[in-house]
């Protein structure tokens, strides 16, 4: 079947408007009401640049785990795990996981380095300025800004095309465009702390709908359960309708699987782009207090698995057996190239076992999923706006009420150009798959040189910006080069292949690391970290600011003012006890840099050598391992609910009853 199939219509579009402006209303609303709250009874003020951008520096570990966690849910994680479960076999699902895991837990590592070098720091950019000087840091503005964006727009161009597909063929020009309105509103209003408030409204959605449609999916009447899904994988391959080149006796259950371990790499690759290049991911380690940073990032790193574990394990495996079938959305017909490659593996079998609710359901997951990531991404567009080009280059006495304004402006600006971007791809026929093996290619050079300018002092002003140029040039090269050896052209189609993708995204990351250390050792710097400590880069209040409180002062109500200073007095002195006791030694930084290193070295050895490496090998997996398996999966989905979804709420009951409690008192004094 050509890929000119007719479409599938899922919903109908009334279901797609429904969660784009429907949905983003609430939140918008919700988040502004929240927004509202925290200023008038936590003496939060988003107006603050410091706030606005880092979230004053305070955030604790659970929310910040929840934030991190739900920064790394994108919509075509998803929606990916389940195509390359359908195009590689059951280990693309575990290597997925082990694609997010690492870089979570070496962002811990650099996060608790700029903790302790750079404790002033609103975005990654300004400690390249700051070290290396403004040749550096607009090379590190371009790499930065093109991760941003590559990395938005990936996402709006997956989940647009889902929610298209999925609600009745709604325009995507509409998808695309509406799913930033509703995100840019809350944003704007509540800065970073409204990110991440709804970061963890959006994570207990999304783990709670997974738990739901992995549950239901493995247990409805068409699956039967864990034996009988083994049963009919089994039976199926036993008639040779599906055999897939690079796996063991071309099974999909199987650990041997060449084409599930190269995804894997080039999905690390890319991965280690789009965490360390991405401003947002830096900004949420300055945002957490010191104390909380290196367990957010670790607690988030070890449930990232639970995304995508047992949802391509389960429903992934599904796929394969039940595009045969008459339930299936397609059926006479199987599946064309351009659907696999878009994500609608995913709706198709919910559509088939589960029906509408479900289709409606993960239709409210890809939207929880892309606007998370717009929303991290525009307030990290927007800080490197004012900080690191507004405040750096046009206006270096910029203060917080311009600064601010700058932000806003961002943000607009970001968001839908963003948008219009995913737009195009589109239009020029990128589809989800091509363009999440390219995007390796633009955003790996400049990741080690970018780790060591926070955790290496020797590395030179040379090796940081001659590494990342080469690196870029080679990676493209040698993509381009490969596609050549292999198959003989070079098309988009040659292109979009495994080996060029692999090859170029191992040199795109690689070289400028080797690159780094050798120019750096034989030409090497001695950076004095205290250059960092000591910058002068927080942003001043604005000079009228002491005028307005003594006009203030002057007001008939005096007396109520003095009162709401006097209970704002007491919350900045609690605030205050709580800031020191968060505050650590060099001893305690030194001893969590320590933790997080070891950490990430023992995150990389499990997740790529000691447990998938074994099963690489002439072996099918058995009846017991394959429960096992999809069991353990099940069971680290639903801890993660507990541990992502529950405890910033537990974490966070006492100033959720100090603002229930304010709430409470003004509407009595009203009555």
């Amino acid at each position: 079947m050509s890929d000119e199939a007719s479409p599938v219509n899922l919903l109908p579009q009334g279901a797609g408007y429904g969660v784009l402006l429907g949905v983003g209303a609430v939140f918008a609303a919700g988040m502004i009401l929240t927004t509202f709250l925290l200023k008038k009874y936590l003496n939060e003020n988003s107006n603050n640049t410091e706030t606005f951008s880092v979230a004053d520096r305070n955030v604790g570990t659970f929310l910040s785990a929840s934030a991190v966690y739900s920064s790394w849910s994108w919509a075509d994680e998803l929606l990916w795990s389940c195509t390359m479960v359908y195009n590689y076999g059951i280990q693309a699902s575990y290597y997925y996981g082990a694609g997010l895991a690492v870089q979570i837990a070496v962002m811990s590592c650099i996060g608790i380095h700029a903790k302790k070098k750079a404790p002033k720091a609103h975005t990654s950019l300004e400690i390249v300025e700051l070290r290396y000087g403004k040749a550096a840091h607009i090379l590190y503005l371009f790499l930065g800004l093109t991760n941003n964006l590559i990395s938005c727009s990936s996402m709006i161009l997956a989940a647009s095309g889902a929610i298209s597909i999925i609600a009745g063929n709604l325009h995507i020009v509409a998808s695309a465009m509406l799913i930033p309105f509703g995100v840019l509103l809350y944003t704007i209003v509540g800065g970073l702390k409204a990110t991440f408030l709804t970061d963890f409204v959006h994570s207990l959605i999304l783990l709670t709908i997974l738990c739901y449609l992995n549950t239901s999916v493995l247990t409805s009447e068409k699956v039967g359960g864990l034996d009988s899904l083994y049963d009919m994988l089994v039976n199926f391959e036993a008639t040779g309708a599906r055999y897939i080149e690079g796996n063991y006796q071309g099974s999909m259950l199987t650990g041997k699987s060449s084409g599930a371990l190269f995804f894997g790499l080039i999905l690390t690759c890319g991965n280690f782009g789009l965490t360390v290049l991405d401003s947002s991911f830096w900004q949420k380690t300055f945002s957490a207090s010191p104390r909380a940073t290196v367990p957010a990032y670790l607690i988030a790193a070890f449930c990232i698995f639970a995304n995508t574990w047992p949802l391509g394990a389960i429903i992934g495996s599904s796929s394969i057996v039940l595009e045969h079938t008459s339930a299936f959305p397609t059926y006479p017909r199987a599946m064309t190239q351009y659907e696999i490659d878009s994500g609608y593996v995913l709706p198709y079998v919910l559509k088939a076992l589960l029906g509408n609710g479900a289709v409606g359901a993960l239709l409210l997951v890809i939207y929880m999923a892309v606007t998370s990531t717009v929303s991290a991404q525009m307030i990290s567009v927007s800080s490197i706006l004012s900080f690191d080009i507004y405040k750096k280059y046009i206006n270096p006495q910029a203060r917080n009420k311009s600064m601010i304004r700058i932000s806003h402006i961002g943000c607009v600006f970001f968001s839908f150009g963003s948008a219009g971007f995913s737009l195009m791809l589109h239009y020029v026929g990128v589809n989800m798959t091509w363009f999440g093996y390219f995007i390796p290619l633009l955003i790996c050079p400049g990741v080690i040189p970018l780790i060591f300018t926070i955790t290496w002092s020797k590395q030179s002003w040379l090796a940081a910006v001659v590494s990342p140029v080469i690196g870029m040039a080679a990676g493209l090269s040698v993509w381009v080069g490969t596609a050549k050896h292999y198959y003989g052209v070079v098309t988009i189609d040659a292109l979009g292949g495994q080996f060029p993708a692999l090859f170029g995204s191992l040199t795109a990351l690689l070289l400028p690391g080797i690159l780094s250390l050798v120019i750096s050792l034989i030409r090497p710097s001695n950076f004095d970290w205290k250059q960092l400590q000591e910058a002068d880069i927080l942003v001043k209040d604005d000079e009228d600011s002491s005028s307005a409180i003594e006009s203030l002062e002057k007001t008939e109500s005096d007396v109520k003012v003095q009162e709401n200073e006097f209970e704002v007095e007491i919350s900045d002195i609690e605030s205050s006890k709580v800031a020191k006791k968060d505050q650590l030694s060099e001893k305690q930084l030194d001893f969590w840099i320590k933790v997080s290193s070891g950490a990430a070295i023992f995150v990389l050895l499990i997740t790529w050598v000691l447990w998938p490496m074994p099963l690489y090998r002439d072996w099918i997996f058995t009846r017991a391992y394959f429960k096992g398996y999809v069991t353990v999966g099940l069971m680290w989905l639903y801890g993660t609910l507990v541990v992502i979804g529950i405890m910033p709420i537990i974490s966070g009951r006492h100033s959720t009853a100090k603002v229930l409690r304010g709430v409470y008192r003004d509407y009595i004094q009203r009555k």
